[in-house]
């Protein structure tokens, strides 16, 4: 019975290192998919710190120490990133909102979706 609960107990333990290991800091990408000539401004909360950086359109980055899926950012157009993540005058653009940070490629500033201020339709 001893082995039983102490199986048990480790298998539970083992889960949950796997989790948080899953959710350790990495080395994530930025991307600028902004129309030509633009520069993205992108702000990253951290566990209590943040990080801002520029990224000219087309450009990527790669931002160490970073948690995918618990660390938040924000990209505006041309900026700055202000802390409710809204554009600051009605010609520029931000995201609305912070959004996790994803272990894959961060970028929601795509014309396609006419995210920009300047490339939207006013109805």
């Amino acid at each position: 019975m001893k082995k039983l609960l102490l199986s048990a107990a480790l298998c539970t333990a083992g889960a949950a290192w796997l989790s948080i290991a899953a959710y350790a800091q990495q080395t994530v990408t930025f991307l600028c998919s902004a129309p030509a000539g633009h520069v993205c401004q992108y702000a990253v909360q951290t566990g209590g710190s943040q990080i801002t950086f520029a990224l000219p359109s087309g450009q990527r980055k790669q931002v160490p120490g970073v948690t995918p899926h618990a660390d938040k950012y924000c990209v505006c157009d041309p900026g700055p990133v202000t802390p409710d993540c809204k554009a600051p005058q009605l010609d520029h653009w931000c995201m609305g909102q912070w959004l996790d940070v994803d272990s894959g490629v961060n970028s929601e500033n795509d014309i396609a979706n006419d995210r920009f201020a300047l490339g939207q339709r006013h109805e």
